[in-house]
């Protein structure tokens, strides 16, 4: 049966660690915290704790984990960090929402990799994970913790929903801040490539790199994010600009707006409510949890707002529409 203990990323009590570090080092599934969504963790040096992270996501061999570190010092032990040109610029991004792709070490399980000669690594802004990661001395392979595919778990009841007695124990630490996936980067000298967007955005990125640029569809999986069809509950989301969404919604009372507060305050009825536009953390921190409150109403399918691509908003729309259909999809839309 699967253990759930309380915590903080901040302030907790040393002791609860304990449990998290001998499951770890035993083989087993821990789920824990982070700044950006929880994350179901195993040895990332062993094969068959590596194994059980699919087998309890249901997640396809060929996409390769994160793993998550304590520490900088950390990095050229299990990656070739030296090989980085910008190593030192990009460390000072951590603890933070960035996992940066590298060649990985012979004793990075091939499972995690998915059989990639690469791995990618990351240093995650919550202090309990960080000393549970210390202190178990491992990394720690990890995808989001939810079914593949579903909307990643940004609260331990979204986790016990889909993987309760699929895992050995879970932590629980509340909400988590910002709500989306970390930022994932191959750098290459002077120019990264950005495989997965996040919170940190193209414009950070330039600070660092000449170049910055994105994967291209097609390109080879070295990163999660960027084959399968990710963040979709089960009933039909359709994104739509808020002139179409308005539309739609006076026509259609089966259809359950996912909108920001400005654009709630037009629409009589019920809504879910992501945040507002001035403020896009509150977006990104709320989006998995509407989309999953959806599945749990009676309306047939939701319809959620498009917001202009700009900054951090390019970061959450990636999410939209990797969950969502065009609202031009629509049976019966002009």
């Amino acid at each position: 049966m699967t253990i759930t203990i309380n915590t903080d990323c901040t302030t907790y009590n040393p002791e609860t660690l304990i449990p998290g570090i001998e499951v770890l080092r035993r083989g087993g599934t821990v789920i824990f915290p982070t700044e950006t969504v929880y994350g179901l963790g195993a040895d990332a040096t062993s094969d068959s704790a590596c194994s059980k992270i699919f087998t309890a996501k249901g997640r396809p061999q060929d996409n390769p984990l994160i793993i998550h570190l304590s520490d900088t010092s950390d990095l050229n032990r299990y990656g070739y960090w030296d090989e980085v040109e910008k190593a030192k610029e990009l460390e000072r991004l951590w603890p933070g929402p960035l996992t940066v792709i590298v060649r990985k070490r012979d004793i990075i399980s091939s499972v995690a990799s998915a059989g990639l000669n690469t791995i990618g690594m990351r240093i995650p802004d919550c202090n309990f994970t960080r000393d549970l990661i210390r202190r178990s001395d491992l990394p720690v392979a990890a995808p989001s913790a939810n079914i593949s595919g579903r909307p990643s778990a940004t609260s331990i009841s979204h986790v016990r929903e889909e993987l309760w007695d699929r895992v050995d124990l879970m932590y629980n630490a509340g909400r988590t801040r910002i709500g989306i996936e970390s930022t994932v980067i191959l750098p290459d000298g002077e120019k990264c490539t950005i495989l997965r967007p996040g919170a940190y955005t193209e414009d950070d990125l330039l600070r660092i790199f000449k170049k910055v640029e994105y994967a291209k569809t097609g390109e080879k999986v070295m990163s999660p994010g960027m084959k399968y069809r990710h963040y979709s509950p089960s009933k039909n989301v359709y994104r739509a600009d808020p002139e179409a969404l308005l539309r739609v919604i006076k026509s259609r009372n089966d259809i359950l707006p996912i909108v920001s507060s400005e654009l709630g305050q037009m629409i009589r009825g019920n809504k879910l409510i992501l945040g507002s536009r001035n403020d896009p953390v509150s977006i990104s921190g709320n989006l998995y949890n509407c989309l999953r409150e959806l599945d749990k109403t009676e309306y047939r399918a939701g319809i959620i707002e498009k917001f202009d691509e700009n900054g951090y908003f390019f970061s959450i729309m990636n999410r939209i529409n990797r969950a969502s259909i065009p609202i031009t999809e629509m049976d019966g839309f002009r």
